[in-house]
């Protein structure tokens, strides 16, 4: 058999034995079943049962033939039909599931009563939770950051920036309380550029390293002097912090009005 073809056959969605039955039905013209599974190299129990399966999608077609069942291939253009078919039906459903999501979004988070935590190891394990906040679904209020004094751009390299812009493309604001190291006043600079509000603090007195990000009911904490971070998800224990942010933004406005960017 034509392994290329039989790569074909099961890129277009036919398993393994599949292909391997329905290009023997090809060659064959129109057979019983056994010189099909001989030619296909599959048991005859297995190959009948592929045989029934092709016949309902229409792949392949069934007669009597001296009392026996015989298939053949009348069209193998049914094979790129039934693709199209799949094709439109998948593209109503995931019409249907956009309708569906707001919806589903909101009872997701309703339906949440345990806390959750999730616990992450090493760059790439922090990075999927800064991925985790280009999630955030209040989009009004955004994100709470604790702003870690350390430049990110040499923590994450690139991904910094690819960050920034796809919050930015996502429509997702956020406001930051910062040391006011280089790194601090260049991130009040470009404020305007990432949907960002800044406030400086002085970094001789509140000297903290880990990003600290509060957004929906999600709590994330990112460590990169000991590599590591968790996320915590409870609406009780994150609207709690959010307060407590809240007098802290407003606190760092005094400061911030002190330091010159």
């Amino acid at each position: 058999m034509d392994q290329a073809f039989s790569n074909t056959l099961r890129d277009v969605g036919l398993s393994h034995e599949e292909a391997r039955v329905y290009e023997a039905v090809l060659e064959l013209g129109q057979s019983v079943v056994t010189p099909v599974a001989a030619l296909a190299k599959v048991n005859r129990t297995t190959c009948y049962n592929i045989l029934e399966s092709l016949a309902q999608r229409k792949l392949i077609s069934k007669s009597r033939y001296r009392g026996k069942l015989s298939y053949g291939v009348d069209d193998p253009r049914q094979l790129l039909q039934n693709l199209e078919e799949q094709k439109k039906q998948i593209e109503i459903t995931i019409e249907r599931a956009k309708l569906f999501q707001s919806e589903l979004a909101k009872r997701y988070v309703q339906k949440r009563t345990k806390p959750i935590i999730k616990y992450v190891q090493g760059i790439e394990g922090i990075k999927e939770l800064y991925e985790d906040s280009l999630h955030c679904q209040n989009k009004e209020e955004g994100l709470r950051v604790y702003a870690s004094l350390r430049d990110l751009t040499e923590e994450l390299g690139d991904y910094a920036d690819r960050y920034y812009a796809e919050r930015t493309r996502r429509g997702i604001p956020g406001r930051g309380i910062i040391p006011d190291t280089e790194y601090g006043k260049q991130c009040k600079r470009e404020a305007g550029k990432y949907l960002r509000q800044v406030r400086l603090i002085p970094a001789t007195k509140f000297d903290f390293s880990p990003e600290i990000y509060l957004y929906d009911n999600k709590f994330s904490v990112m460590s990169f002097k000991e590599k590591f971070g968790f996320l915590l998800e409870s609406k009780e224990i994150v609207d709690a912090l959010k307060v407590a942010w809240e007098l802290a933004w407003e606190k760092a406005g005094e400061y911030d009005k002190e330091i010159e960017v």
